[in-house]
């Protein structure tokens, strides 16, 4: 039973998960990298978080794992001292950017124990990529590791020590690696949040993932709205623009191309990937006869602000996560992926990055020179 957790990472959902735990009783270590450990000076300065959990109508909201609104004291350590953070603990929660998770399982991996429990938010095959980093730095426990399909809160920073809650999402798939440990893991899992879903396995949290379906394309294709601030003979300057509203029927066909190609690398294992069309209806009630009006009919798209540069998530997370191991795995398995190779191709033009060498490839999880049964039984018993 898990009773004491880490939550390592400061950002909006860090701060969303260590206090909403907090405050219904469990003991919460809140870590955050030294090199950014500023992110936790206002939690210490007054001694716990913020919670604002409302709708954008105002009305409250009730968290996901029974919480609400109120000021939160962080009943564990406020810490950048990765020891102090994970010793002892029962579930290591990891909330941070792709980017720099490697990073934080290096820190973590001397300290971990045997029965501990790792839960990667959200996936962009982070299980696989923990057990990889473990393996290279000869960490042998026992240790389950865990992956979720997306983060459970919709929230936002939105001053020193305090968090705003605007939504949160229902039905999270969630699997376990090894896999033959999911149904006894999320079983512990969902004392915490009920409304977790066992998955198939690893493979399925990150396929269902819908952020690498819908994000890079809303930025890339979209880029004089997302620049157009910059430029300089402009009589005024424009601000963030909301999201859906940007969207055309265009980008949404590229969208669903996307989706086309991830839907067939989950077929080939036997994974069925969910179109974002129904994803939107199931997360926010959003309706239409095709992605495009579906988009323009979801009230969480039309009050959520785009990015205004490209050094962002949306970019920075989702092509080099998302989008590079889903072509790299494509070329590796015969499954033909061109819209998602075109996007990466855009992302390195438009950013003058190049996201193939940054990004996950199959060699980076472990997985090269491995067909397609062979990757199913890795990431059912780990061997």
């Amino acid at each position: 039973m898990f009773k004491k957790i880490a939550v390592l990472g400061a950002g909006h959902g860090g701060h969303a998960m260590s206090a909403e735990l907090s405050q219904i009783g469990y003991q919460v270590n809140l870590y955050e990298h030294p090199d950014v450990a500023a992110n936790l000076d206002p939690v210490i300065e007054k001694g716990g978080i913020n919670i604002i959990a409302e709708t954008p109508s105002g009305e409250p909201l009730e968290l996901p794992a029974g919480g609400k609104s109120g000021f939160v004291k962080i009943t564990g350590k406020v810490t950048s001292n990765m020891k102090e953070a994970v010793e002892g603990v029962d579930l290591v929660m990891l909330v941070v950017p792709s980017h720099v998770r490697e990073a934080f399982i290096k820190l973590f991996a001397p300290y971990l124990k045997d029965g501990q429990t790792i839960l990667v938010w959200p996936s962009y095959f982070g299980a696989l990529l923990v057990a990889k980093v473990l393996k290279d730095m000869g960490v042998d426990k026992d240790i389950t590791i865990c992956e979720t399909e997306n983060l459970i809160y919709t929230c936002k920073r939105t001053g020193p020590a305090q968090i705003y809650i605007k939504g949160k999402k229902e039905k999270i798939l969630v699997a376990a690696f090894p896999g033959n440990r999911t149904e006894k893991t999320v079983e512990e899992l969902k004392k915490i949040y009920p409304k977790l879903i066992p998955a198939e396995n690893s493979l399925e949290t990150t396929f269902v993932n819908a952020n690498p379906t819908v994000h890079p394309q809303s930025v890339l294709l979209n880029l004089y709205r997302v620049e157009r601030k910059f430029f300089p003979y402009l009589n005024t300057i424009d601000g963030p623009f909301y999201q859906s509203y940007d969207i055309t029927p265009g980008m949404a066909k590229v969208m669903e191309e996307v989706e086309k190609e991830k839907i067939a690398l989950g077929k080939k294992f036997g994974i069925k990937v969910e179109s974002f069309k129904n994803d939107l209806k199931a997360f926010y009630g959003a309706k239409g006869k095709d992605l495009y009006e579906t988009l323009l009919n979801c009230y969480a798209y039309q009050i959520q602000l785009a990015p205004t540069t490209l050094k962002h998530r949306y970019v920075e997370e989702d092509i080099p996560f998302g989008h590079v191991p889903f072509a790299s795995l494509g070329d590796q398995i015969g499954v033909p992926v061109p819209t998602i190779k075109g996007m990466i191709a855009i992302a390195n033009a438009a950013t003058g990055k190049d996201f193939w060498s940054i990004g996950l490839t199959m060699e980076k999880l472990g997985l090269a020179g491995k067909g397609v049964e062979e990757i199913k039984k890795y990431v059912e018993t780990g061997s």
